[in-house]
């Protein structure tokens, strides 16, 4: 049986910013990254590790894959993350499944850095994303039920919470 698959589809703004000549995703990623001062964001939530590869560049990885919108980590892993970071997706998953990080803190951090960017002439605008990626399988690391606000429903999967 062949079925229809639905094929990810960039938001306007990324799909343009992409089609620019010269533009590369990771320099464009990477200023906004320095410019919001992440790692030090990341230290003072209480992001930290012990051995491996670092967390700030595990996190990197993990908001430029939803930025992305590639369908799982896997694929991500297998199509382009070995040109961001020397990690593997197990790296990823683990992070994603760390209950001792303090996410929302994270959040709540970003969202003042970038009022304060906002007051000192830089975007006037910023886009809140809370969309939930739906999963299915048996023991899907990081998968929770979320209410689903354009469906009315609930739905199983990721939620996305980014800026």
């Amino acid at each position: 049986m062949h079925r229809d698959t639905n094929q990810p589809v960039l938001p306007d703004l990324t799909a343009n910013l992409l089609r620019e000549q010269g533009c590369l995703i990771d320099d464009l990623f990477a200023d906004l990254w320095q410019q919001a001062g992440m790692k030090t964001l990341l230290c003072r939530a209480g992001f930290g590790k012990r051995s491996g590869t670092p967390i700030h560049e595990l996190i990197y990885c993990l908001m430029l894959w939803v930025w992305l919108k590639v369908d799982s980590i896997g694929l991500f892993a297998r199509e382009s993350l070995q040109t961001f970071s020397q990690a593997r997706k197990d790296a990823l998953y683990d992070m994603m499944n760390r209950e001792d990080l303090n996410w929302r803190r994270l959040n709540l951090q970003v969202a003042e850095k970038a009022i304060r960017m906002g007051k000192a002439g830089g975007p006037k605008a910023f886009v809140l994303d809370d969309s939930i990626k739906a999963r299915y399988g048996k023991k899907m690391p990081g998968v929770s039920s979320h209410f689903e606000h354009t469906s009315g429903r609930h739905v199983i999967g990721f939620a996305h919470q980014g800026l």
